[in-house]
């Protein structure tokens, strides 16, 4: 391996790197490297400093960034050059606006052996010029002041987009000290150079105060303003990757907001997972013992997770909308024909007592019709009555059951009951029917939820439908897995998930802490209208049941429980574009 002293005089902007990490350790990152057949391969863990492996990582690029060209290098000596090549590489190997920007700033202030130095770039909406990244003592000051286009010796040199040496700016008409003003930094002399990227200007790149009293000569002014090329290629790229990012970011949300309008009594679930999943992977990132203690999360990894979370149930777009929306066993169609079949009877029950009393009355057989009368209204009363509560049994057998009240409920009294009324006839245009037809009772039958068997079914082929969407996505190589992810998150870790039946091993442990997530937010949740909301003691509780039983991860549901992870979605939602 590299000494850093080696390293500082063989590749002197490795010294800008080895100055801003210190001695921080990149810890390894264990993942599954592969979701082939959903087999989770974890990566061995493994211990290197970070700024070693940044450099090592530079020196590589080198050969394939962008750097200065030919005519311009042969104006440079060979350590120049070296340099240049280096912070090329080094402004190449991120496509993080920021850093890219600090990255320059600091290059700026070595090469040109300044004391401090700025960027400021262009507010294309008002004009003017702002301090976006200042590297100095006091630079969170000079960050406040904004130039008017033209105002500064950096609003000259957008103006005219000429690069610009002064070596007295106390002196120069054209200077601004309102960065002085407000840092208290005394300016002697600049180098400032239009930085642009496709003919487009950017902003202006700065360079203050050379070190040891010196000057700014001509040659600098050329490295400069190469310098300035790499920053706006740089810079550019940056911005083209945002936009990408921004693009696919808006896909998601706008596929997230086609969820909800199908299935709106899930509305902001797919968030809430995503918030309760991303914060058990931190939780995850940060244990030293047991089972997860070698696995660590990057950001992309983090961002993977997200996007496999916000899209999980992206497949219901292919189910039936009156399925997702199914609030009890009955459909509302099916309620007001069970409605009508009643009453029907009932009407055909009074006019069989009515014409009955008909009957008495034209044979005028009986010494005391009216007696005969009474018994008939009372039978009625009584077949009402009965008819009433048979309908009333109905409606409230026609509500569903949740996993966590069926103990308390006698369900085989109830069957019976049901099967009960099912037996019943009546005479209809058509001949003798049931009180309850054959579809009726199947779905009366549910003994949870309100789905039947098929439609239950129906419901389940989400989850490959979200597969069969996702992998038609051009996913880049630090989001490939998303799909994978999303495609299983119900199975179970002793096979009785679905929609393949996975065990442990084939479970990768992002869709594992999915798994209790959904499940947790699914049974607290108060905006589904065919069950009622369970407090967070009680789903934890089942869920204490399932880790039991082997069905979820019980290890990360310690986690989950243990540091609260519950509680993302109430304090800390993340955001999702």
């Amino acid at each position: 391996m590299l000494t850093m002293a080696a390293l500082e005089v063989s590749h002197p902007i490795a010294k800008l790197i080895l100055m801003k990490t210190n001695d921080r350790l990149l810890h390894g990152v264990m993942t599954p490297a592969s979701f082939s057949d959903a087999r989770a391969t974890l990566k061995p863990r493994f211990h290197v400093q970070k700024q070693y492996l940044m450099i090592d990582c530079m020196l590589r690029q080198r050969h394939f960034s962008p750097t200065i060209s030919q005519g311009g290098a042969s104006n440079m000596n060979e350590q120049t050059l070296r340099q240049f090549q280096d912070i090329s590489a080094l402004l190449n190997s991120s496509l993080d606006q920021s850093e890219i920007r600090q990255r320059a700033i600091e290059a700026a202030t070595i090469i040109m052996d300044a004391e401090a130095g700025s960027l400021l770039l262009l507010d294309e909406v008002t004009g003017e010029l702002y301090f976006d990244v200042a590297h100095g003592e006091k630079s969170a000051s000079v960050r406040q002041v904004r130039l008017g286009f033209g105002q500064g010796i950096a609003g000259h040199v957008a103006r005219t987009g000429e690069p610009l040496i002064v070596n007295d700016v106390q002196g120069d008409s054209r200077f601004s000290r309102r960065a002085d003003q407000a840092s208290g930094f005394v300016t002697r002399n600049m180098v400032c150079v239009p930085v642009r990227a496709r003919g487009r200007f950017l902003g202006v790149l700065q360079a203050i105060n050379r070190k040891h009293d010196g000057r700014f000569e001509d040659n600098d002014l050329q490295n400069f303003v190469a310098l300035g090329h790499q920053v706006g290629i740089a810079i550019e790229n940056a911005n083209l990757y945002e936009e990408i990012h921004q693009l696919f970011e808006g896909f998601i949300s706008a596929s997230v907001q086609a969820i909800e309008s199908r299935d709106p009594t899930t509305s902001g679930h797919s968030q809430r997972v995503a918030s309760l999943t991303c914060r058990l992977a931190e939780i995850v990132n940060l244990v030293e013992t047991g089972p997860y203690a070698r696995i660590l999360f990057n950001a992309e990894q983090i961002k993977e997770i997200r996007y496999a979370a916000v899209l999980h149930d992206f497949g219901k777009v292919g189910v039936r909308e009156h399925i997702l929306s199914k609030a009890e066993k009955l459909y509302p169609a099916q309620q007001e024909a069970v409605k009508a079949r009643f009453d029907f009877i009932k009407r055909t029950l009074e006019a069989d007592t009515l014409r009955r009393k008909l009957e008495i009355y034209e044979t005028n057989r009986h010494e005391n019709p009216h007696a005969l009368f009474a018994q008939l209204d009372q039978q009625l009363e009584r077949q009402m009555h009965d008819m009433d509560d048979m309908f009333s049994f109905v409606l409230k057998y026609n509500r569903p059951t949740s996993r966590t009240h069926r103990a308390t409920v006698q369900p085989l009294s109830q069957l019976e009951r049901l099967r009960e009324i099912a037996e019943q006839e009546y005479r209809s245009f058509d001949g003798i029917r049931p009180y309850l037809t054959e579809q009726e009772i199947q779905a009366l039958s549910i003994p949870e939820g309100s789905l039947t068997q098929e439609e239950r079914r129906q419901i389940q082929q989400h989850v490959s439908h979200t597969f069969e969407f996702l992998s038609k996505i051009p996913w880049t190589k630090s989001l490939k897995n998303v799909p994978s992810i999303a495609w299983s998150h119900h199975e179970k870790l002793d096979g009785s998930g679905y929609p393949r039946g996975l065990k442990n091993d084939f479970i990768p442990i992002q869709a594992k802490m999915m798994t209790i997530c959904d499940i947790y937010d699914a049974m607290t949740a108060s905006d589904r209208p065919y069950k009622s909301a369970i407090s967070p003691s009680e789903a934890l509780q089942y869920l204490a049941g399932q880790a039991a039983e082997g069905k979820i991860d019980s290890a990360l549901f310690d986690l989950f429980q243990k540091e609260k992870v519950y509680e993302a979605t109430l304090v800390r939602p993340l955001k999702i574009a």
